[in-house]
């Protein structure tokens, strides 16, 4: 940064991962998602309002740009690095990660990489959605990771047969939707569900649409009558 005529406010700064820099006179200044332009005007007005200048004529110029990124792995559909602002938050960089998987949990792991040690906080998104997104903001150095939910399997009279996350008080009727719906011949009252005992052995249960799903279930969806 130079100011016209002022020798002595020639520095060189850098801004911080929260977007401020520090600043003679004014201490620190937030400067983050701005442009320079819109950078300069403001380090002008401060200067200006604060009493220290008149007139003040600001000239900033980027000399190195530091890549602030974060990491998203684990059951994400396209995992990786992704660029960061000063308000990219949790749901920002799950979006651009392709979403969480059928397969992927609601709760996922936050952890931020400090000079000495590691700290994890576990973040469920169906409550940030419902409440302030922005209080999840990242930081540089991040990594989210989404580990995989437990898992019900359901085959036979349904639309995608396949493995899927179970929900908090999902019932058959919702497993079944979670897989695409019944298909033409499909019934919507008769099910059997295979769920393993704690002693290990399989017990084959008569399902109705308001079972409650429990995690390791097969549940297969039976034709019905005609």
């Amino acid at each position: 940064m130079s100011m016209f005529g002022q020798a002595d406010m020639n520095i060189q700064g850098f801004v911080s991962d929260t977007g401020q820099i520090s600043l003679p006179l004014l201490g620190i200044v937030n400067i983050g998602d701005l442009t320079p332009n819109a950078a300069q005007t403001r380090i002008e007005t401060a200067y200006r309002e604060g009493g220290y200048f008149r007139d003040p004529q600001i000239s900033l110029t980027l000399v190195e740009h530091r890549s602030q990124q974060v990491s998203v792995l684990g059951a994400v559909n396209q995992p990786g690095r992704f660029s960061l602002t000063s308000r990219t938050t949790l749901l920002d960089v799950l979006a651009e990660a392709g979403g969480i998987t059928a397969r992927g949990a609601r709760s996922v792991v936050l952890i931020h990489a400090g000079k000495d040690a590691e700290m994890r906080e576990r973040i469920d998104i169906d409550a940030l959605v419902a409440g302030d997104s922005t209080a999840s903001v990242l930081r540089a150095g991040d990594t989210v990771y989404v580990p995989e939910a437990p898992l019900f399997y359901i085959y036979g009279q349904v639309q995608r047969p396949d493995a899927y996350a179970i929900r908090p008080g999902m019932t058959v009727i919702q497993a079944i939707s979670t897989g695409g719906g019944l298909t033409d011949r499909g019934s919507n009252s008769r099910f059997a569900i295979h769920r393993r005992a704690p002693d290990g052995t399989v017990k084959t249960l008569d399902g109705s649409p308001t079972t409650r799903v429990q995690a390791g279930d097969v549940i297969f969806v039976k034709e019905r009558f005609f």
